[in-house]
């Protein structure tokens, strides 16, 4: 058996499905779904199929056409990253269908209780699938090297309401006897109170971007292609509407610099404050956690990210996590320049100014094994979610941002709509755009160390921080205030959290505990409702021995269940030299565990068992 990809059972002589027919039964109350996937290959073929499973209970495997059962194999034990392959055995056989149920401990899949949820009456569930945990919904092939097209068919109880990042088939219907097939009993199906909603995914996507939502979720259009969508109630929709109101100048923005929007609808969905990420690029449906709603429109800064995905990643993918930077990378550079268009060049350089900061912190956290520096790093045996990192999005921009000012902008701009045009909707690995860059921009590689920038460790020489003149004040400001000085107010009147964020990460470490509170009493910054700035705050000030702020970092550590906020406050909780300081953090997370997603959990465990 050759894997197709470190972190896959898929096996690389092995054809790829290209399409997945879903039928989905949720039990809200046992917190686990009954279904059922039809895999569709390209060709009849004959020999062992191996799919990708994790926490699931595999009850049957039939050939859809003679209804006879599939003869397959499952271990009885599971890797704790990569879990069981499911080895079917084909017989000049196109297609399989498998009978599953998935269980609580999956970890793409997070329940909530009517009590964790804004409106306190329904239950909610969502996804996060990637790196590589659709594998826990159903078996698959669960790697991006991988396109599949699908649709789904979701049995829910009324009232709740579904979205996907798919398209609407039809409208919410009552359910058929019969339809669900060897999924679920009719009994259940056809059960007073069910609702079935079905979708379809025309266009092959990665199996890490397959996603879905349901609960009580209300919606609101905000452009022409977008709609916004929310859990919490009329508030946090009227406040996300407002904030995301751009989306449509953004798009065109993007379709300007990279060619046209492929997909359609690009919807919105504001989840609970649990969703374990800033966004999730799910394509027709991005996933949003509720903190990037600032007041102020920089929680669009977001949306670009996402939207840029649109084209990078979600389009030209990475073939496996070793080439994450090719998702990432890309990105980054891409969402810079549509902020660039819509908000301005000083906000542009404010993002690379903050991310340029956060690729020399990683170059610290990762000092006892800088393998984890590179863009291409070998990750054999190695769970995705343990080392995810600044490193492919700040790094990867380098080396973009790199190449552009070595051959202009224009030819640059022209690089990338060709790259992009060439290989949408396909798979690829850094070899692959590497030749396609040097045959499209010929002698780069004697311009440009492009082996040293993929395959070096830490930062190349090359690389460069911004310029623009609020960034140099920013920092100017904060170098000041290791000499005792505090920002004076007509000097910060008018930044928002994005300057707020870049001057505090820019700080002496550790800062004089009386000097840390004078500067939070003169601006609340432990107070802000931009968490980026409060985090930021709060992490220095831990880190800095300032204990008044435990219950701040308690009470932020209760409310949001987002990676980027649990990662700092915890490592600095566990990493004060007080005991009180880490039995603070074990208490916190074990009061709070039931609110995180299953992926959060693990990021959260892992940090306290190293300092245990």
């Amino acid at each position: 058996m050759a894997r197709l990809d470190p972190h896959s059972y898929t096996d690389s002589s092995h054809p790829l499905a290209t399409h997945v027919a879903l039928t989905l039964y949720f039990d809200f109350a046992a917190r686990t779904i009954q279904g059922s996937a039809l895999l569709t290959l390209p060709a009849a073929h004959t020999g062992p199929l191996i799919l990708d499973t994790r926490s699931l209970v595999i009850h049957s495997a039939v050939d859809p056409l003679s209804g006879k059962p599939i003869p397959f194999s499952f271990p009885a034990s599971e890797d704790p990253i990569f879990g069981r392959p499911l080895s079917l055995s084909l017989s000049a056989q196109s297609a399989a269908l498998v009978v599953f149920s998935t269980t609580p401990s999956s970890s793409a899949l997070q329940w909530l209780s009517p009590a964790q949820t804004a409106s306190k009456a329904h239950p909610f569930v969502y996804t996060q699938c990637q790196s590589i945990h659709v594998r826990s919904i159903f078996p698959c092939q669960d790697t991006p090297a991988a396109r599949f097209t699908f649709s789904a068919r979701l049995n829910l109880p009324r009232p709740l309401t579904a979205v996907m990042a798919a398209a609407r088939a039809v409208d919410p219907r009552d359910p058929t006897a019969g339809e669900a097939g060897p999924a679920c009993p009719d009994a259940l199906w056809c059960a007073p109170g069910r609702v079935v909603e079905e979708f379809v995914m025309d266009r092959p996507i990665p199996p890490y971007l397959f996603a879905f939502a349901a609960g009580d979720i209300a919606a609101r259009d905000v452009g022409p292609r977008t709609r916004v969508h929310a859990e919490g109630g009329a508030a946090l929709l009227d406040a996300a509407a407002r904030e995301f109101a751009g989306a449509e100048d953004m798009i065109r923005a993007g379709e300007a610099l990279f060619g046209p929007y492929e997909w359609g609808r690009f919807d919105l969905l504001v989840l609970p404050p649990s969703f374990p990420y800033g966004g999730m690029e799910n394509p027709m449906m991005v996933f949003l956690t509720p903190t990037v709603i600032k007041g102020d429109a920089s929680g669009a800064q977001v949306v670009a990210h996402e939207l840029a995905h649109s084209w990078t990643g979600n389009l030209i993918t990475n073939k496996t996590n070793e080439h994450f930077w090719l998702n990432e990378g890309f990105t980054t550079y891409a969402e810079r320049r549509i902020v660039e268009v819509v908000q301005g060049e000083e906000r542009a350089a404010l993002n690379t100014g903050i991310g340029w900061k956060g690729l020399n912190e990683e170059m610290e956290r990762f000092k006892d094994n800088m393998e984890f520096t590179k863009l291409k790093p070998n990750l054999d045996g190695i769970d995705p979610d343990d080392i995810y990192s600044q490193v492919p999005y700040e790094k990867g921009f380098q080396f973009l941002w790199r190449i552009e000012r070595q051959i202009g902008r224009p030819s640059f701009d022209e690089f990338l709509k060709k790259y992009i045009a060439t290989f949408k909707f396909q798979s690829i690995d850094t070899e692959t755009f590497l030749e396609f860059l040097k045959a499209n921009v010929p002698g780069i590689e004697n311009q440009i160390d492009l082996q040293l920038w993929v395959e070096g460790t830490g930062i190349p020489p090359d690389a460069m921080e911004p310029v623009s003149a609020i960034y140099s004040k920013i920092v100017s400001l904060a170098n000041e205030f290791k000499l005792g000085k505090i920002p004076k107010e007509d000097e910060v009147a008018d930044w928002s959290g994005q300057e707020w964020e870049l001057y505090i990460e820019n700080l002496p470490k550790p800062v004089d505990a009386s000097q840390l509170t004078a500067l939070d009493a003169r601006y609340r910054l432990s107070e802000s409702r931009d968490y980026e700035v409060k985090v930021a705050f709060l992490q220095l000030a831990v880190s800095s021995g300032c204990r008044d702020y435990h219950g701040e970092v308690e009470k932020t550590l209760k409310q949001v269940g987002r990676m980027k906020y649990l990662r700092p406050l915890y490592t600095a909780l566990v990493h004060g030299t007080a005991e009180e300081e880490k039995m603070l953090a074990r208490r916190i997370f074990a009061e709070a565990r039931d609110c995180y997603h299953p992926i959060a959990q693990g990021v959260v465990e892992s940090i306290l068992a190293k300092h245990s």
